[in-house]
């Protein structure tokens, strides 16, 4: 992962993660599902946001349905943080009050935040691009390779396009260090302009567009920006993070059905 001991070999100058001053609470709160319980949900801005979205189906007898949420708040990034973990249990006193007056009519913030059993803390950090990722018969792959805002959804999901697509050039070329070479050559430079465009919040950057706009005060988002504009500002980042539903469909698999080595 974003620790890996292997790339810590490989380029070991490197130094500790980069952290630009955000910090993550990572939580599940069964809550009332928005906007028909199939959504994800956006609010907020590049100082302080929420990221909220069910994981499972509604429960018909009560009508509610897990909830993952993320809160998202940016401090100095001068005053340093703890390790990054995903496993460091937090206090939702310590960013709660920030959240206390988000209550919307589809969602009521403060009320998701203490449903939650426990509470987890990070900082959120990535490293910058390599210009190398395989050394002979050794080669990154997931967060070793390509550890990047967790803005877009792609981390794991890029892992797993990443075993596929060794899998697909060990077929190809066998199990050679030209089949190592040729999966860098096909994955790294997408993944370096995903974690680059995830530095700029990636898909969540038309949050602080229209806080600049408005302020974020707003009964209709159309007298903002069009939605023919938020459409295509999430067509772009789908586009360069290879998220589209139609592209994927149509491409042909990386890997034959049965198909094994040898």
């Amino acid at each position: 992962g974003i620790h890996s001991a292997i790339r810590a070999q490989m380029v070991p100058e490197e130094g500790p993660p980069i952290w630009g001053g955000a910090i993550l609470w990572r939580a599940t709160s069964r809550a009332a599902p928005f906007f028909g319980g199939g959504a994800m949900a956006l609010a907020g801005h590049d100082s302080q946001r929420i990221v909220a979205y069910p994981i499972g189906p509604i429960d018909p007898g009560t009508g509610l349905a897990e909830i993952n949420w993320i809160a998202e708040r940016r401090t100095d990034p001068g005053q340093g943080w703890r390790k990054e973990d995903w496993n460091r249990a937090a206090d939702i006193n310590d960013f709660l009050p920030a959240f206390e007056d988000w209550r919307f009519d589809w969602l009521d913030v403060p009320a998701l935040i203490r449903g939650a059993a426990e509470v987890f803390e990070y900082p959120m950090v990535d490293r910058d691009p390599l210009p190398r990722w395989t050394h002979g018969r050794v080669s990154l792959m997931g967060d070793a390779a390509h550890p990047t805002y967790p803005v877009g959804s792609n981390g794991a999901s890029q892992a797993v396009v990443d075993a596929r697509m060794i899998g697909a050039s060990l077929l190809a070329h066998g199990v050679t260090p030209e089949a190592l070479a040729a999966y860098e050559a096909e994955v790294r430079p997408v993944t370096t302009g995903v974690g680059l465009a995830n530095r700029s919040s990636g898909p969540d950057a038309i949050l602080q567009r229209v806080e600049d706009l408005c302020g974020g005060d707003f009964d209709d988002i159309e007298q903002v920006i069009p939605r023919a504009d938020l459409a295509a500002h999430a067509a772009r980042y789908k586009a360069l993070a290879g998220f589209s539903v139609e592209a994927l469909n149509a491409r042909p698999r990386l890997i034959p059905q049965g198909a094994r080595l040898g």
